[in-house]
């Protein structure tokens, strides 16, 4: 019997189109785990692709951000550097997001991307770019490396 979790969990992969508009679709899967969430809060990824955090994610950020004193310059360098990159997109009533035009870019996004669970979080990959990804790293050196 499995045990329901009180936090919103992403995993698996999922591939889907990028319309015209650019948009993309949340799989409900994971509409749902994020508790029917409105909108979600896009970041470029030193990865290369796109990370995506919800509500209740950048919330537990946000309080990390008010502990940070005005005199403590290189945390509030690092906070202004995030936020000016990350972009909020609301889920429309398809359950979809328009994304950006500038992260569609740099993450080499057009028609097609790949979204790849990534437990309290999920990234948007460009096809291309994760099947190079998931031909560096295997399952037994990724279980390794978090201790599994």
């Amino acid at each position: 019997m499995s045990k329901a979790l009180k936090r919103t969990v992403f995993v698996g992969t999922f591939r889907h189109s990028v319309d015209e508009k650019k948009r993309l679709a949340i799989p409900a899967k994971w509409r749902a785990a994020a508790r029917g969430a409105s909108e979600f809060y896009v970041l470029p990824s030193p990865k290369n692709c796109l990370v995506v955090k919800s509500s209740e994610t950048i919330g537990k950020m946000l309080d990390k951000a008010d502990e940070i004193t005005l005199g403590d310059v290189k945390r509030r360098d690092a906070l202004r550097t995030i936020a000016s990159r990350a972009h909020d997109c609301p889920v429309d009533g398809q359950g979809r997001v328009n994304l950006p035009d500038n992260l569609l870019r740099f993450a080499e996004i057009t028609n097609e991307a790949v979204l790849v669970g990534n437990f309290n979080e999920f990234e948007i990959w460009s096809p291309k770019r994760w099947e190079m990804e998931e031909g560096v790293q295997n399952l037994i050196e990724a279980a390794t490396e978090v201790g599994l």
